[in-house]
């Protein structure tokens, strides 16, 4: 696997398609399947006889792509369709849906929904310049809270940087501070003023956890705990700051270093403040309803956080946006992670109320160089919501 190809963690999946445009439980009404050598049941609702084909479309996707495990799950509104798990995790023991997975990307708008709060509440300005909190931060005076949210800051991603690369493919249990992280942001000349435009950087999530920490007197952490899962009943769900993750584990593997190996301990915080945070597959996708419905927002804020606000900047179009840590595509909300063997896609079309959520784990032949679990989703949405095609690659 080559340094320089690799298509970075917890990336949006708007962001893959906006750069291709810049360049060119189980109800009693369910029944449990079981395939051996393929892991867990999948638990499907049998007088849904579309949703009754999800699992063997998954199990299929899990051969053609070389994996070794993946969750997935399909509700509309609150009512769960199909979920379950197939495969292997780890490798010898079946995957079942009740397994913790590093979350990565679906974390970022969770801060732009505490920030929303915040800003309503009076205690962080959107538009005040981060000068107030990070005083020492270049160019502190021009850039806001906003600009961290929707990626239009100019700061470099230092997760495209050859040096944090080196370092990260060096020892991935290297526990990363915010400094270091900005240390390697601020070693590359800014893209562009302040505003001016918009380009993703993990850099811009780092920072506005910082902001949100000096804002508040408290750890990012216990914001989420307090705003986001303990409202909504994610009691599985944390955020780390070490490679801990709580049993049962869905193990990540992945060839990224030359080798098939385990990388479930690689250190996420890597990706400090956009990925750090490990949950269940029911947390993701309680979590991306909630987004997609502004369950924690007061209907001003929901607005906002869904409008095209960048569009016109970079490559953004109505169509085809950015903001507030989510990427939009037609009547889609698309969250598309990807880490050290953890590959993911949490999605939410509007006009049907569907979510899907799928994180699969790569097996030795599997292309680490791309995010499987989008294969896996797209199909999905084709079955379910065959009238609004989601295509991303």
């Amino acid at each position: 696997m080559s340094e320089s190809t690799r298509p970075w963690a917890f990336r949006s999946a708007i962001v893959v398609c906006i750069a291709a445009l810049a360049c060119a439980g189980v109800s009693c009404g369910s029944e449990e399947r079981t395939s051996a050598g393929e892991g867990a049941a999948a638990s499907v609702t049998v007088d849904d006889p579309v949703a009754v084909k999800v699992p063997d479309l998954v199990r299929e996707k899990l051969g053609e792509l070389g994996l070794s495990a993946a969750v997935f799950g399909v509700w509309r509104g609150d009512e769960e369709l199909a979920a379950g798990a197939l495969g292997e995790s780890p490798l010898g023991v079946p995957a079942n849906r009740e397994m913790r997975l590093r979350v990565g990307q679906p974390m970022e708008p969770m801060l732009s929904t505490v920030l929303l709060q915040l800003h309503e509440a009076g205690v962080v300005n959107l538009d005040e310049p981060i000068a107030k909190w990070v005083p020492g931060f270049p160019r502190a005076d021009k850039i806001t809270p906003r600009m961290l949210a929707n990626s239009t800051t100019g700061i470099a991603d230092y997760v495209t940087d050859p040096e944090f690369l080196k370092r990260f493919y060096a020892n991935p249990m290297h526990g990363w501070t915010a400094q270091e992280i900005f240390d390697l942001a601020n070693a590359r000349p800014p893209l562009f003023e302040p505003g001016a435009s918009w380009a993703y950087a993990h850099s811009d999530l780092t920072l506005l956890g910082v902001v949100l920490e000096k804002a508040t007197g408290k750890q990012l952490g216990e914001l989420l705990e307090q705003r986001v899962f303990e409202p909504l009943g994610m009691g599985r769900s944390d955020v780390v700051l070490t490679p801990q993750i709580g049993e049962p584990i869905l193990h990540g593997y992945t060839t990224e270093r030359g080798v098939f190996e385990d990388s479930t301990f690689w250190n996420p915080t890597a990706f400090l403040h956009s990925g750090n945070m490990n949950a269940t597959l029911a947390d993701v996708a309680r979590w991306v309803r909630a987004l997609a419905t502004g369950e924690l927002l007061s209907d001003a804020m929901y607005d906002l956080q869904m409008s095209d606000s960048t569009a016109g900047l970079g490559p953004l179009t109505p169509q085809k946006y950015f903001a507030f840590g989510t990427g939009h595509i037609g009547t889609w909300l698309v969250m598309n992670p990807a880490f050290g063997g953890y590959n993911g896609l949490a999605i939410h079309e509007h006009d049907s109320k569907t979510t899907i959520v799928v994180y699969a784990t790569l097996g030795p032949t599997a292309n680490a160089d791309t995010n499987n679990a989008v294969p896996i989703g797209e199909a999905i949405a084709k079955l379910i919501v065959p009238d609004r095609p989601l295509k991303l690659g």
